[in-house]
């Protein structure tokens, strides 16, 4: 049988170095165990699959008064596209600061002018997240972890939806891949799951503007498993957590995997 293989280099944030990954395709999706030496081996497929199921969002919204903060309103994220098996729906799995506002809140207006600082309620008007222009609506959401599980209101072009699974277990030290929009671009980092905590995990590696709600992927023996999104700075959500947003929504059966078994705290 004869191997294509395809090296793949990865700038880790906040680590010294290239981390590089080596690619060997078979003509089949699963992957290979991680190997010696720094490299690892995995299906140019899959790398390709996290990459196209990543996707840009915007928010928009209309306040009854001007604010000039309102940067921060308007607002450009990043998620993965999911999709139903047996609907065709299509859903996108974000950050829970990156739903739209609903009409009538108040938005705490921030501002600064000429050194003095101020802040003052404003009525929400109109909100809106949309994918590719698409309109969504929140299905399920957690404001503790900061994620949410929007439905898309049509589909989207030039995607494919996360073909994997979401991860059953994790360790500190296990190698994972970030993919979002930060500062508009689409690039992906790798690093290491530095700290495992109840309501979020820690990487060695800092998001900047635009990849909140951007997927996170964990190296093993299954692939590439999804374990979460971005929160901000060197955290993500943690993975009990994210499982707990799939459960009972027409995502489960699709994307959840039964973990094979449980030893110590896990994400």
């Amino acid at each position: 049988m004869k191997y294509k293989k395809t090296i793949f280099s990865f700038a880790i944030a906040a680590v010294a170095g290239i981390a590089y990954f080596a690619g060997y395709h078979t003509g089949k999706s699963k992957p290979v165990t991680p190997i010696k030496g720094g490299y690892f081996a995995i299906a140019p497929e899959e790398f390709i699959n996290i990459y196209d199921s990543s996707l840009r969002l915007e928010r928009s919204s209309i306040l009854e008064e001007k604010c000039r903060d309102s940067i921060k309103l308007d607002h450009f994220g990043s998620g993965v596209l999911l999709r139903d098996a047996q609907t065709g729906d299509e859903y996108i799995l974000t950050a829970n600061h990156m739903t739209s506002y609903s009409p009538g809140e108040r938005y705490t207006c921030k501002e600064e002018h000429e050194g003095t600082k101020s802040e003052r309620e404003i009525k929400v008007l109109e909100s809106s997240v949309t994918v590719q222009e698409l309109p969504t609506f929140v299905v399920k959401r957690d404001d503790q972890i900061d994620q949410a599980l929007l439905k898309i209101e049509g589909k989207v072009n030039h995607a494919a939806p996360y073909r994997g699974k979401i991860a059953g277990q994790l360790h500190p030290g296990d190698y994972v891949i970030g993919v979002g929009f930060p500062n508009g671009n689409h690039p992906y980092s790798i690093a290491n799951i530095t700290d495992i905590k109840q309501n979020m995990i820690f990487l060695n590696m800092v998001s900047i503007n635009g990849n909140s709600g951007g997927g996170v992927y964990r190296f093993g023996n299954q692939g590439l498993e999804l374990i979460g999104t971005v929160r901000g700075g060197t955290a993500i959500t943690p993975l009990k957590k994210t499982r707990e947003l799939i459960t009972g929504t027409p995502l489960e059966d699709d994307y959840l995997q039964k973990p094979k078994f449980s030893c110590g705290l896990k994400g």
